[in-house]
């Protein structure tokens, strides 16, 4: 009886053992049969992260006018292995490229990485686009991205404005991410000193899509989704209507022009010609545009303002006098004698016909090279100094304390030191057997000396503030922010008395009234200034001209050089003053005079096709 029993309950134990293996391995069974359905529905449905790339901040001249701003176009990416039934003559017709470009651009991107997007076509406007859109779902592979390349309101100002250009993959390798394939950045002037602020932040969107790459919902309809921050709009010191003036006082000629405020620093225009319209670097003709200016001999890609190195012939003269005043070697009513020439120098340098003999100012008025010449000779051979070597470092020290011969630090890329040679150099050259002599060309600003415009610009700055400059820049503040949590520019102080300045001053106004400047003077307008000539090596002497007004409270500093003009009451002084009367009046008395020199080419190769 017990083994009956026993037997039973050894039944009944099988049984529910046997029952819980069944539901145990159903249920292992259930699950793995959910898991292949996930795992398949996974191979056709997949989530994918779409950068947003935000709105560029504008950029506005110094009275808010609109003047860089964003036009949108599309990159269209490539990712070779999603790629399926492709009509080729279907990708022809919506992208208007030929069947043998797209087969040669399909065959890049499977080399770079069937795997990975590549750029397939920049630069789409917005209607092929639109066209685009329309045949995306049969254009598996194929997927937009947005970008903003720039446009402008006023056709001027390319050089220190600067352009956009791709990221390349070293960039992006460097920025952990902040740039990816496609993006634009900052390439020259101040779209690359002012990309942290310009460039935004990216958002992204996240989308399921097929395993053919086509976008079937939001994920999570939205929910995780980042929106993108633009950059911020910069306000630039520029006016972009004196930018128009003065650039159109350039045509046909090469040069550069800068003009400042001087108790401020900002640069109110800033001219580089030959120039070249900022829209060319705009969109899908950027490769041949710049292809087309990299071969244009007369050089409209380089910066003449910034990293033109120019001989500053005459304007040099204040620098000196400056220099000597200071260090009691001159004095105001100091007078030097005149015989067409430099009388101790044997008649070099040579000298032009006017009064003599002269005191300082008379000298600054009629720009004498034999007074300089003296004056920089006495100076460097003063028995104060010990020797020749000593008395030029001196002489050197002051000039790198009013910016000659070292970067300014304006916030654009690419600036030029000039040139300041020193003793060693000196030393090197001739053996270390030179004086005053040797190097008297430095006193008329014909010698090894080398400065850009901008130099000369921020020199009459210095002579306008009596004795001070402000770090000359070109930005004035951000939308949003206070600019001085930003951006500082130094004020430098240079070791000059005052006084000094004004005698300097005096001469300056002479020289506009009844001097060398003479085709500089306006009436009413207060402009004092100095011409020159310098000297080139390779061709017709350069048109100089340095000055600021009103001269009692400065409000504009202007340098012109126009290349191979001649003397500089020829074409530089009259630019200047047009370009003074302008900003200061907001309109010419003189339009003759203008519409001359708009009309009026000096390079050859627009000589040539001139009406």
């Amino acid at each position: 009886m017990r083994n009956r029993v026993d037997s039973h309950r050894s039944w009944v134990v099988r049984l529910v053992i046997g029952g819980i293996g069944v539901l145990y391995v159903g249920r292992l069974g259930y699950l793995q049969l959910s898991n292949l359905q996930a795992r398949e529905k996974a191979q056709f449905n997949t989530i994918r992260r779409v950068e947003v790339v935000p709105p560029r901040g504008i950029i506005r001249d110094r009275h808010g006018r609109l003047w860089v701003h964003n036009k949108p176009f599309f990159h269209i990416l490539v990712t070779p292995r999603q790629i399926s039934g492709l009509d080729t003559s279907q990708v022809a017709k919506v992208l208007d490229l030929s069947p043998e470009v797209i087969r040669t651009r399909l065959v890049q991107a499977v080399a770079y990485n069937p795997t990975k997007a590549s750029l397939f076509s920049r630069y789409v406007p917005l209607e092929k686009f639109l066209a685009f859109s329309e045949q995306s779902w049969r254009l598996t592979g194929f997927s937009p991205a947005l970008v903003y390349s720039r446009a402008y309101n006023y056709p001027v100002g390319a050089p220190f404005l600067g352009y956009l250009g791709e990221v390349t993959q070293t960039e992006i390798d460097a920025s952990e991410g902040l740039y990816t394939l496609g993006n634009l950045i900052g390439r020259s002037g101040l779209e690359r000193w002012y990309e942290p602020l310009l460039r935004g932040k990216k958002g992204y969107r996240f989308i399921v899509v097929d395993a053919m790459g086509r976008e079937i919902s939001p994920y999570k309809e939205g929910a995780l989704d980042i929106p993108p921050i633009p950059g911020q709009d910069l306000l630039i010191t520029v006016d972009a209507a004196l930018q128009q003036f003065a650039e159109s006082l350039f045509y046909g000629k090469a040069g550069a022009l800068v003009a400042m405020e001087p108790k401020t620093g900002e640069i109110l225009c800033a001219v580089s010609a030959p120039t070249y319209d900022p829209n060319l670097f705009s969109g899908e003709g950027f490769d041949k545009n710049w292809q087309k200016l990299q071969a244009d001999s007369t050089l409209p890609l380089y910066n003449r303002f910034l990293q033109g190195m120019y001989p500053p012939g005459s304007t040099f003269k204040l620098l000196n006098a400056l220099i000597a005043l200071q260090e009691s070697t001159l004095t105001p009513q100091t007078v030097y004698g005149c015989v067409g020439g430099f009388p101790r120098g044997i008649g070099k340098p040579g000298c032009h016909s006017h009064p003599a003999p002269l005191e300082l100012i008379g000298a600054i008025q009629h720009s004498c090279n034999a007074y300089f010449a003296a004056v920089y000779v006495d100076f460097l051979m003063h028995p104060r100094f010990r020797t020749i070597q000593e008395a030029y470092d001196t002489w050197r020290d002051y000039m790198l304390y009013c910016g000659v011969g070292r970067r300014l630090g304006v916030d654009i890329p690419s600036e030029k030191p000039g040139f300041l040679p020193t003793s060693r150099y000196y030393n090197k050259i001739y053996k270390n057997r030179w004086n005053a002599f040797t190097i008297v060309s430095n006193s008329i600003g014909q010698g090894e000396v080398l400065m850009t415009p901008l130099q000369m610009a921020n020199i009459m700055c210095l002579i306008a503030n009596r004795g001070y400059y402000i770090q000359p820049h070109f930005f004035k503040g951000v939308s949003g922010q206070k600019t001085e949590n930003l951006v500082h520019f130094d004020t430098i102080r240079v070791p000059i008395d005052s006084v000094h300045f004004e005698t300097i001053i005096q001469g300056m106004r002479l020289a506009v009234e009844a001097g060398t400047g003479y085709t500089a003077y306006v009436p009413g307008l207060d402009l004092c200034g100095k011409t020159g000539t310098a000297q080139n090596p390779h061709g017709k002497d350069h048109s100089v001209f340095v000055g600021f007004a009103p001269w009692y409270d400065p409000k504009i500093a202007v340098a012109v050089i126009v290349e191979n003009a001649g003397w500089g009451a020829t074409w530089a002084a009259p630019i200047a003053s047009l370009v003074a009367e302008k900003y200061l009046k907001g309109t010419i008395s003189r339009p003759q005079l203008y519409e001359y020199i708009c009309r009026t080419p000096l390079l050859p190769a627009f000589v040539s096709h001139a009406p």
